[in-house]
């Protein structure tokens, strides 16, 4: 049997009978079993957030001693080359 069969009536009560219970399953509220699992996932999120914060701000002090140590190469570098040149310059003498 169709819709179409079925009549305006008919169609008419399946979609109320159909949108009460999807309503009336909803409207009791969450049970304790589901409010427990929502705050675990709450405090899940937060401890989860709290670690992307740390790890942040590990990455951002790891970044600039990263940035010192190539600036203390460079003019490592920088001194090694002069040093080189003034020896070689001696060696030239």
């Amino acid at each position: 049997m169709t819709l179409c069969k079925l009549g305006k009536p008919s169609v008419v009560f399946v979609l109320t009978s159909l949108t009460l219970s999807l309503t009336v399953g909803c409207a009791r509220g969450p049970s304790q079993k589901e409010m427990g699992v929502l705050e675990e996932n709450r405090q899940a999120t937060e401890a989860a957030e709290q670690q992307v914060t740390q790890k942040k701000a590990e990455k951002a002090e790891l970044e600039r001693q990263l940035a010192k140590k190539k600036a203390d190469k460079k003019a490592l570098e920088e001194k090694r080359d002069g040093t080189t040149e003034a020896l070689a310059g001696l060696s030239g003498e």
